[in-house]
């Protein structure tokens, strides 16, 4: 095939080639949510002015085939780096792409190392991960970390059984009937319904109501809120409805009298759904809120027929319901220099020191959980 790489660095590409793009999104075998233009352009306006895109393109002939967006950062040793677009939000970075540009865009990514003094990929998947790999021949001669820093728990559609078949097959008896109790119970304490919004008006209308379950949420009490951090309310109240305008996103709000106390963001692809968020309504803990509104959301995906992923995330409950878990991976990709060689020293010293500090703080709240456990007794 006739397939050429390039790179481009004016974000006015994106627009330019915004049916190219669509296109690609419909037929690639990779796909990445969050690389979609209105991620993309939402993420954008909030870095900072003088933001540097970097973004790996391939074609065939004259058909879009591949492409993998990076912004430059500030690097190791008074250099620059490449990271990729949406690094502090996004749950996967690998292209969207066809399985054929897989070479031309590593062989892109090689080249941008005579520039940069190292690549970072912080998240991919492990499918993507697979063709990466094979297609590294051209890396093979850099200095890389390749690590397996997390998991990710996926569910795929059996339309042999229903998914209250699948749920009972994964859930036990006990949670099952926990899980029963607590749909009994919450309906006692007022009418329960569950409301949709899947377009641009509907979901923007309904953004309000996610502040009220993010205040009191226990995520938000621990820093982990999506609202945690300051700009971020902003940033999803204008990105969620964007995508929502080109069917890319679904919000989902359990509410009990009209009270919103639970609510779920999916990202939606061609055939597939990433539960990016769930939280719910701390003072309804007991009658398990946010459980309640997975399955409901889960069951819905399953009627819809597409794949689920849980995104990554090392929570024990999602690989209980999950039917596959799939490793997700990270490299760094340095320069073949003297600065790539140390760049890549000082990057492994920083992992074992945090792994070293990880160590420490379980230990320590392990002993602390003892002593109050004693102290009790």
């Amino acid at each position: 095939m006739d397939l050429r790489f390039e790179i481009v660095r004016d974000f006015g590409w994106f627009s330019e080639n915004a049916a190219a793009l669509a296109e690609l999104e419909s037929h690639a075998e990779f796909q990445n949510h969050y690389f979609s233009l209105p991620w993309l352009s939402a993420w954008l306006k909030r870095q900072e002015p003088l933001t540097k895109v970097v973004v790996c393109v391939v074609y065939s002939g004259e058909s879009l085939i591949g492409m993998w967006p990076f912004v430059e950062r500030p690097g190791l040793l008074g250099t620059k780096g490449l990271w990729p677009f949406v690094y502090d939000e996004a749950n996967y970075f690998h292209p969207i792409c066809r399985i054929s540009a897989v070479p031309s865009l590593v062989g892109a990514l090689k080249s941008l190392l005579g520039e940069f003094l190292f690549c970072w990929i912080p998240l991919m998947s492990q499918s993507f991960c697979t063709s990466f790999c094979d297609s590294r021949l051209d890396l093979k001669k850099l200095p890389l970390i390749h690590r397996i820093p997390i998991k990710t728990s996926l569910i795929f559609p059996d339309q042999g059984i229903s998914f209250s078949d699948y749920w009972s097959q994964k859930a036990g008896s006990k949670s099952r009937k926990s899980f029963r109790y607590d749909q009994k119970a919450l309906s006692k304490e007022g009418k329960v319904t569950i409301d949709l919004h899947d377009t641009f008006e509907s979901i923007r209308s309904a953004m309000p109501a996610s502040c009220l379950v993010e205040v009191e949420s226990w995520k938000s009490q621990e820093g982990a809120g999506l609202y945690s951090i300051r700009g971020k309310r902003g940033f999803f109240f204008e990105l969620l409805p964007q995508l929502a305008a080109s069917q890319k996103a679904r919000v989902a709000i359990l509410r009990l009298d009209q009270r919103p106390i639970a609510w779920q963001v999916e990202l939606l692809g061609e055939d597939s759904v990433g539960i990016h968020h769930l939280s719910y309504d701390r003072k309804w803990k007991r009658f398990s809120p946010g459980k309640q509104l997975l399955n409901h959301q889960l069951s819905l995906a399953w009627e819809e027929k597409r794949k689920i992923d849980l995104l990554p995330c090392n929570l024990e409950y999602k690989e209980k319901i999950s039917g596959v878990v799939e490793s997700v991976h990270e490299f760094h990709a340095f320069r073949k220099s003297i600065r790539g060689f140390l760049a890549r020293r000082l990057i492994l010293g920083n992992m074992k020191a945090r792994r070293k500090i990880r160590r420490r703080a379980v230990k320590t709240k392990a002993i602390e959980n003892m002593m109050r456990a004693l102290e009790e007794k």
